[in-house]
């Protein structure tokens, strides 16, 4: 046992700090592809309802300009 109560070696305690660090560095890669994926979601669903509000503009166009016509 070492003189501070620690039976690790500190290689051991190192390839630790190694692997935790490790971890965090491919849990902070999970995270930032799932955010990346989300964005493009998002991107994809505000395309979608942008063309559905311009279908909605040219439909009203359609009935204004038949009520202008009239």
């Amino acid at each position: 046992m070492h003189k501070c109560g620690f039976e690790h070696k500190p290689s051991r305690v190192i390839a630790q700090a190694i692997a935790l660090y490790e971890n965090l560095l491919e849990y902070q890669e999970k995270a930032h592809n799932e955010t990346l994926e989300q964005r493009e979601a998002e991107k994809i669903w505000i395309y979608q309802k942008r063309q559905e509000l311009e279908q909605v503009q040219n439909g009203l166009e359609v009935i204004l300009n038949k009520c202008t016509i009239v």
